[in-house]
This record gives C-alpha cells, structure tokens and sequence, in this order.
C-alpha cells in the first residue's frame, strides 16, 4: 500500500510545487481566465502514477497479461487468423502482435506501453476539462479508479480512450463516436454499452431520459431473473458466457461503492438551479454520467458484481471532473472550502478501507505490501 500512498502525496507535492512556481512567476488570474496548468506539470503528476502502473508484474491479473503476450504470435502474418468468430479481443491482440514485432518483445515496455496510454489519456482529460486539475487527480487515487491500470487494463484501455474522445458527445458528433465506440469493442465488448449511454447523457441533466433509464433500472432489479436469462443468450458467445451460474456465488458490487458514487449525483440534485443557469454542456454530461454510473452500481448490487460492476467505470469517471466543478460553480466561497475538505476526508476513508490489504509486485522493487 505504500506505492498507492506515495501516489496521493507525490500529488500533493506537484500541487505544491505549481502553487509556489506560479507565485514566483506573479501569475494574474481572473475569473475569465482559463483552469489550466502547464502541460509538463500535469504529465509528471500523472507520470508517476503510470510509471508504477508501467513496471508491475503481479498485481491483480497482470499476470495473465504477461503470458498472454509471451504466448502471442510474432509474426504480423498471423493478424488474419485473430479475427475469428473464437476471438473474443481481436483488436487488443492485433494491437500485441504489431507492438511484439515493431517495438520490443519484452512485456515490461507492452505494460508501460498500455499504462501511458490510459494514464495519460485521463490526464489530458481532467487537464483539458476541470476546474482544478489536481483535486481531480487526487479523486482518481482515492477513489480507487486507478486500480483499473493495474487489473482490468484491457477494459480500462477502452475506458480511458472514451473518456478522452468525450468532446464528441458534447458536440453530438454520432456517427463519429459510435464507430470509435465499435473500434473499441473489439478490445473489450463493453464498450458497446456507450451506444446507447450516448443518446441517455446527451440530454439535459435530470431530463425525461435520465429518469426513463432510473425506472428501467429499477423495473429491471424487479424483475431480474428473466432479465439475466435473456441477458445470458446474447452473452454466450463472449468470456462472460455462462455468468449466471458465477451469479449465485457473487456477492454483487459492495454497497460503500454505491454510496461514493451517489455522492456527486445528490449535489448535483442539490444545486440543480444553478447548474440550469450555468448552461455548461459538458457539466451537464459529467452529471449525466454520474446519475448513470450511480445507476449501474445500484443495478450491480442486485445483479451481481463480476459482469455489471465492469461497466460503471465508463461513466464514473466523469465524477472527477464534476465535483471540483459543483464545488467551484455552485457554492459560495467559503463553502467551497467546506466541500473540498468534506469529501477529501470522506473519499480518504473510503480509500483506506478499499486498500487496506492491497499489494504491489515488480520484479524491480519486489513485493511491497
């Protein structure tokens, strides 16, 4: 655990150092003024997180990734034979083979290699987007999502390339988005779930959509085994056929992930008014997104959390840019102030009790508990 401790401080250091170079350099800002920092200051906050997310070699399944891409072909002819009806990650593998025969095959650079990708395609995020680059990426720590550059990388490659591709859903660009979204599906087939998550987060925050889709959430935890018997014939085919005999021993999404993730939706209901009055489109999708992740978490409790605990992360990660923006736009100052110490010693410890047991494995440093 002390890795993922040293990542919260190394945070706040670089929070630190920003803080002291702009008061050196006797920056004025305004209200206009644009919330971002230097690009070199938000890839070193993030870089360390990718760093050590980069030289791993036994947390979680990486394991399993490790001898997937020993195992893999290295030979770019073998590509064709991928993409069969048995395959069920065509493009992760592709993108193996091509990385194995034209950068190295040594699976260090293949985890480092994905570790950028997905760290810093979040990081361009939170740095392009929100109010306050570092309580965001404080949030991504403590709210334990960066777990997923460590297990589940797969999944997350996806997740974070969509999260950097989320100016398209403000600025409706359809076709677009829903042929990087099929792209996508075929690393991980659960990116398909942003189709129709894209027509529901594009409307108006708590508008006629989100509520149809609260209902069909709640009408579907009613009636839950015909729902998992239909859902079972169009999953047979995939590495989660057969998920609802693994459904009887699972104890579904742990009920503490909930109650975080209904956090940022009870503010937004909260200061729904002057979110209306503010009329920032991208607010409004990050709030969007939080009523359905919180959604999809409360749908996991029921239904088990090995298949649909996977798909909240998709739009849970708009929750740290939101609430930097909800504390910013919609409080006084002096409240302002007041959230942010709140929730920072609220998400500390739900951090601690999430991590308290967690381990880190390099081959480079050994096991570090």
């Amino acid at each position: 655990m002390i890795i993922y401790n040293l990542m919260i401080l190394w945070i706040a250091i670089c929070s630190l150092f920003h803080s002291i170079l702009n008061r050196n350099h006797k920056i004025v800002t305004t209200e206009n003024a644009t919330n971002k920092i230097p690009i070199f200051v938000a890839i070193i906050t993030f870089g360390y997180i990718v760093f050590w997310a980069g030289i791993r070699s036994g947390v979680a399944d990486t394991r399993a990734y490790i001898n997937m891409y020993e195992a893999i072909p290295n030979s770019l002819s073998n590509i064709p034979e991928l993409w069969t009806a048995d395959n069920k990650s065509p493009g992760f593998d592709t993108l193996a083979i091509i990385f194995k025969c034209i950068i190295s095959d040594n699976y260090h650079y293949w985890l480092m290699f994905i570790a950028m990708i997905s760290g810093f395609s979040v990081m361009y995020t939170i740095w392009k987007r929100s109010d306050n680059f570092f309580y965001s990426a404080f949030l991504f720590v403590v709210t334990t999502n960066f777990t997923w550059m460590l297990n589940g990388i797969r999944q997350f490659l996806v997740v974070s390339i969509l999260f950097a591709l989320s100016d398209w859903i403000v600025e409706r660009k359809t076709w677009r988005y829903i042929i990087a979204v099929l792209i996508l599906s075929t690393i991980h087939f659960t990116a398909l779930i942003m189709i129709p998550i894209y027509f529901i987060a594009t409307e108006k925050p708590f508008g006629l959509r989100i509520i149809l889709f609260i209902i069909a959430l709640l009408l579907t935890i009613v009636f839950l085994e015909p729902f998992t018997n239909i859902l079972e014939l169009f999953l047979e085919e995939t590495q989660y056929g057969g998920f609802s005999e693994q459904f009887i021993d699972d104890d579904g999404v742990n009920p503490l992930r909930v109650l975080v993730a209904i956090v940022p939706t009870i503010i937004a209901f909260m200061s729904r008014r002057k979110i209306n009055h503010i009329g920032d489109r991208f607010l409004d999708l990050c709030i969007n997104m939080s009523f359905i992740a919180a959604g999809l978490y409360l749908f996991g409790v029921f239904a088990g959390g090995i298949l649909f605990g996977r798909f909240p992360i998709y739009c849970e990660l708009y929750n740290i840019i939101l609430l930097p923006a909800l504390f910013k736009r919609c409080f006084a100052k002096n409240n302002t102030i007041i959230m942010y110490v709140l929730c920072a010693v609220g998400f500390f410890i739900y951090y601690f009790l999430q991590m308290r047991t967690s381990y880190y494995i390099s081959e480079i440093t050994g096991l570090i508990s």
